[in-house]
């Protein structure tokens, strides 16, 4: 990474792996404690993600992008540390080892993981200064056994970080003659407290109960398909015809007519006549009958949710109650046990 970089130029600026990909949004930049110079950048991966680590010695700042030569799946799943605190020297020493780089020759531990041994690479979050300033002040701040130190400043965030627990010192033994003669003189001044003492503060417990919330989603029961097809059925009608036939009809030969007739030869002769009918024309034709449509309406039916409840119930168990009855049997908050009444003398029950 360039040197010439202020780290801070690196806060709210666009993160992408060696593809070009974006990881995030780079959020905190971590110096180291002796030289002041960047090393470790967390990057925010998701409104609701993590933030990942990525080292600054392989990385290139060009662009307004911070380009990481690692692959964005590799970087989502780095080691989480959190945000907001040191690296130590066995954490950093793990970053080291997930990237594949060489481990500076500074950090080590001494074998146990929750108590790393700094050796001047902690890393310090956040305090953004010259390499000489950081280097000073790690050095006039370096903790006592007696003196928290004082909380780094941060880089680009507005959540504080929270200082160190300082370390108790324990106080002296005391002598044990000294202590042998003190205890009759205390227990004495204990016992006439104690009369005088209020009775202690009450304890309460806070007792709760599952309920049920129903509520009603949609889920697709399935489809509804028109289709229309083509089916033939046989049909049969009866249809009126007409035909042409020819009757044989005898007429007698008027007086009129004998006459001309018999002077006629008797010759053959050939008359015809042309018979017809009627015959069925059939012609199809297409008629719409009626329109059909699949209309969705709803119906409301009932229906029974059977499940199960917990529910937090208290019990009282007092070691110094002499009735064993005063140690009753758990009962659910705000619910006070009921006197069972008392029998009502009638006119058949005895004196």
């Amino acid at each position: 990474m360039q040197t010439d970089i202020d780290p801070r130029d690196l806060i709210g600026h666009k993160a992408v792996d060696r593809n070009g990909d974006k990881i995030g949004t780079v959020d905190e930049v971590y110096l180291d404690d002796a030289t002041g110079e960047p090393e470790w950048a967390a990057v925010r991966t998701g409104i609701f993600g993590r933030d990942a680590f990525v080292p600054l010695t392989t990385s290139e700042f060009s662009g307004e992008e911070l380009r990481v030569p690692y692959d964005k799946a590799l970087i989502k799943e780095s080691p989480d540390f959190g945000v907001g605190q040191h690296l130590s020297p066995a954490q950093e020493l793990q970053l080291y080892r997930y990237y594949g780089l060489d481990a500076p020759s500074g950090g080590r531990t001494n074998g146990n993981a929750k108590t790393p041994t700094v050796t001047g690479r902690d890393m310090d979050f956040g305090a953004v200064a010259p390499a000489a300033a950081a280097a000073a002040t790690t050095t006039a701040a370096r903790p006592t056994a007696a003196t928290p130190a004082p909380a780094p400043t941060t880089v680009g965030l507005d959540k504080p970080v929270e200082p160190p627990t300082p370390v108790p010192v324990p106080p002296p033994t005391p002598d044990p003659a000294h202590a042998a003669a003190a205890a009759p003189v205390a227990a004495a001044g204990a016992a006439q407290d104690a009369s005088t003492m209020p009775p202690p503060a009450p304890i309460e417990l806070t007792l709760r109960e599952e309920r049920l919330e129903i509520t009603n989603e949609w889920h697709v029961l399935g489809t509804a398909r028109m289709r229309k097809f083509v089916v033939t059925e046989p049909v049969e009608r009866r249809v009126q015809v007409v035909r042409e036939r020819v009757r044989v009809e005898r007429v007698a030969v008027t007086d009129a007519e004998r006459a001309a007739l018999s002077a006629q030869e008797i010759a053959e002769a050939v008359e015809e006549v042309t018979l017809r009918e009627e015959r069925p024309a059939v012609r199809k034709f297409v008629a719409p009958l009626e329109r059909v449509r699949l209309v969705v309406e709803r119906y409301t039916e009932e229906k029974v949710i059977t499940d199960e409840l917990r529910r937090e119930q208290i019990e009282i168990h007092d070691s110094t109650a002499t009735d064993p009855t005063q140690s009753g049997p758990p009962q659910a908050a705000g619910v006070q046990p009921q006197a069972m009444p008392s029998p009502v003398a009638t006119a058949d029950s005895p004196a």
